[in-house]
């Protein structure tokens, strides 16, 4: 149990988050007094006190000289994960929204899947649903990387923190110097996000949310129709690069603002198969959808649009699936698991990964087919890699790849014994694989008449998928068996 002497440390990096999130709630707030929605003000406050209240508690605590080992750093990102997903509930509950609709709502915006249970949002006031729009945009771009904005120290805690979140796309030397760039970057792409919105005829209040929403990848409205509320086929045409935009990684954006030219960001292998990607899933969808009799132009806005929302793990959808025969709907449900890259604010398992496994299969072949004498490196992003560095990449995607599948088919397990689930095979599939994906589009399934038990299900889903599954299993065996493995490691060595 000597791990107990490091959590003080890790309770003060959960409390900074925490403050941080915290002042952030301010912003709706402001935007109540400005919309003179004085009644609302209480609602979003409770959130307010309560993530500056906790969060100031565990300030308090001593600092600790050592940084904590890297078990505990990954582990306190799962738990800020959880917390700020429970403590962003409550303006839902002031709302009307029942205790467990409300934190599935809330964790919902926060991992950016964009599910959505409530069932009057019309009704709510502006402070309310700005504050929705917002969640999805901070944790778009991930709490942590909010936190490394303002750290006052960059050590074991801050790098360990960043990584379990956000991958390792650190394009800087310094970890902090890294968050900075991705939220200048995350601003202005929200800002060209607003402009083009605003262009396809939308009021800015509407272009706001919808942007905030768009550019995170996050999928919700402040509309119970969602897109085809604004029955805008200028909106969703644009919607489509706005949602690649948010799914690719943050490194190009930078790449283009140092270098001042789109030359390399043009070469990208990650941009060029998300490109085909895109383009495939919209081919297949056309074709399917013509075919079953849908007329062309409205095969044209389902397929182009569906498939960039699929691909990006955005979730927004101008579709109520009416008219899909089954074959588009598994389709669509493999790629639902897949979608955007590291990096980014997109979930799901990652373009990068299958570009792993691509590569993988093409080594493979080539070791195959040549001489068993001769030394075939595995190329990755265009570059040789040689001995146990491959087989580690490899491995590695692996792993991750099966532990997304394994999570989809224990989970459909569970769900199947449920009748409201087994009555309609495809359309649950679709809506649990959107789930882990952390995408959010719907046939349906997923509602407010859903049983309270699988909205507790897919509360945990969505929290373990959005942080790729590996933190919330150490947060587990080190609640279980402690923190000491890698500690009693050094010892042996």
């Amino acid at each position: 149990m000597g791990y107990l002497r490091e959590l003080p440390a890790i309770g003060r990096d959960i409390g900074s988050v925490l403050l941080l999130i915290g002042t952030a709630t301010l912003v709706p707030i402001i935007v109540g007094c400005f919309f003179q929605e004085w009644y609302a003000l209480p609602w979003m406050a409770s959130s307010t006190f309560a993530m500056l209240g906790l969060g100031g508690l565990l300030h308090l605590l001593p600092k600790n000289t050592k940084p904590p080992r890297a078990s505990l750093s990954i582990s306190a990102t799962a738990v800020i994960w959880a917390l700020v997903g429970f403590l962003g509930c409550f303006p839902f509950i002031f709302a009307g929204m029942p205790l467990i609709d409300a934190a599935f709502e809330s964790m919902s915006a926060w991992t950016g899947t964009g599910f959505s249970i409530a069932t009057n949002i019309e009704s709510w006031p502006k402070t309310i649903l700005l504050w929705r729009s917002l969640m999805q945009w901070i944790g778009g771009l991930g709490i942590v990387a909010f936190t490394l904005t303002v750290a006052s120290r960059s050590g074991l805690v801050t790098q360990n923190l960043y990584r379990s979140e956000g991958g390792s796309e650190s394009f800087m030397p310094s970890v902090i110097a890294t968050a900075f760039q991705m939220w200048k970057i995350y601003l202005i792409l929200t800002l060209i996000a607003i402009i083009a919105i605003l262009l396809t005829g939308l009021s800015l209040w509407d272009a706001v949310n919808v942007a905030f929403c768009a550019i995170a990848t996050g999928g919700m409205t402040i509309y119970a129709a969602g897109i085809t509320h604004f029955n805008n086929f200028a909106l969703e045409m644009v919607l489509i690069p706005i949602m690649l935009a948010g799914a690719l990684p943050f490194r190009l954006y930078y790449v283009v603002y140092v270098s001042r030219s789109f030359r390399e960001i043009l070469h990208d292998r990650i941009l060029h198969l998300m490109v085909g990607v895109y383009l495939f899933v919209a081919a297949v969808l056309i074709v399917e959808l013509f075919t079953a009799g849908m007329p062309l132009m409205e095969t044209l806005r389902e397929s182009l649009f569906m498939a960039g929302s699929v691909v990006s793990s955005t979730g927004f959808q101008n579709t109520t699936f009416a008219g899909w025969g089954l074959a588009p709907i598994i389709f669509l449900s493999i790629f639902l698991m897949i979608e955007g890259a590291q990096g980014s604010t997109s979930g799901g398992i990652k373009l990068n990964r299958l570009q792993v496994m691509l590569e993988a299969l093409g080594w493979w072949f080539r070791k195959t087919l040549q001489s068993p004498k001769a030394v075939v490196p595995m190329r990755h992003d265009g570059k040789p890699i040689y001995g146990k560095e491959g087989e580690t990449l490899i491995a590695k995607s692996l792993l991750m790849i099966l532990l997304f599948v394994l999570l989809m088919l224990g989970t459909l397990i569970v769900f199947l014994h449920d009748p409201y689930f087994s009555e309609n095979l495809a359309h649950t599939i679709y809506d649990l694989c959107s789930c882990i994906g952390n995408n959010g589009s719907s046939t349906g399934v997923v509602g407010p008449m859903m049983p309270d038990y699988a909205k507790v299900v897919m509360f945990f889903i969505m929290w373990i998928a959005r942080l790729e599954i590996i933190p919330v299993l150490i947060l587990i065996w080190g609640i279980l068996r402690g923190f000491d493995t890698q500690k009693k490691s050094d010892r042996r060595d």
